[in-house]
C-alpha cells in the first residue's frame, strides 16, 4: 500500500477497476441488443455519446475498450461512411471544479465502403493511451458521415464496453 501526502490530496494507492457496457435494452430477434438507430447522411452526425462514470474520480492507469458498431446502407446506392471514435476525461479537481479535457481521437478516422442495401459490423478492441485520458469519468463518442450516394443507419452493439483501472482520488 502506497500512502501519499500533500497539502491538497491524500490517497491510498489501491487499484480500483470499473466495467461499463455501453448499450442495454431488449434482446432483438437475432439475439443481439443494439443501441438507438441513427441515420447518417452527408452531414457529420454524432451516433453515440456517453459519460462512463464509475461514481468517483479515478486516476487512470489503464483503459481497455471493445467497441462494435453496425452500419446498414439504406438507399440501394454505393458509397462510403467515414467514422471515428473520440474520448475525453471529465473529472473533478481538488478544489471541486470540473476539469473537461479536449477530445482525443481513438485510432484513425476509418473509411468503409458500403454496398447497396448491405450491413457491416466492425469491432475495435484494445488499450487506450492514458496520457490524453488521465482521469475518469471519461466521455466516449462515435461520429460519422456518409459520402457519395450512400445513406446509412448506425447502431452500437451491446457487447461494446469500457473498462477502467486506476487509483481512486478521495473526496471527489
Amino acid at each position: 500500500m502506497d500512502i501519499k501526502r500533500g497539502p491538497i490530496r491524500r490517497y491510498i494507492g489501491v487499484n480500483q477497476s470499473y466495467l461499463e457496457h455501453l448499450v442495454s435494452g431488449q434482446v432483438a430477434t437475432d439475439g443481439v441488443v443494439y443501441g438507438a438507430v441513427v441515420t447518417v447522411g452527408t452531414t457529420a452526425v454524432e451516433i453515440f455519446n456517453r459519460l462512463v462514470n464509475p461514481g468517483f474520480s479515478l486516476g487512470n492507469k489503464t483503459i481497455f475498450v471493445g467497441l462494435t458498431q453496425r452500419f446498414t446502407e439504406l438507399t440501394g446506392s454505393v458509397g462510403s461512411v467515414n467514422y471515428q471514435w473520440d474520448a475525453r476525461s471529465e473529472f473533478v479537481n481538488a478544489d471541486g471544479s470540473i476539469n473537461t479535457l479536449a477530445y482525443a481521437q481513438i485510432g484513425a478516422t476509418y473509411s468503409k465502403g458500403v454496398a447497396a442495401s448491405t450491413t457491416s459490423d466492425d469491432t475495435f478492441t484494445g488499450y487506450l493511451s492514458t496520457a490524453s485520458l488521465p482521469g475518469s469519468p471519461i466521455r466516449i463518442r462515435l461520429n460519422a458521415v456518409a459520402t457519395g450516394a450512400a445513406r446509412v443507419t448506425a447502431q452500437l452493439k451491446n457487447s461494446s464496453f469500457v473498462e477502467l483501472e486506476g487509483i481512486v482520488i478521495p473526496g471527489t
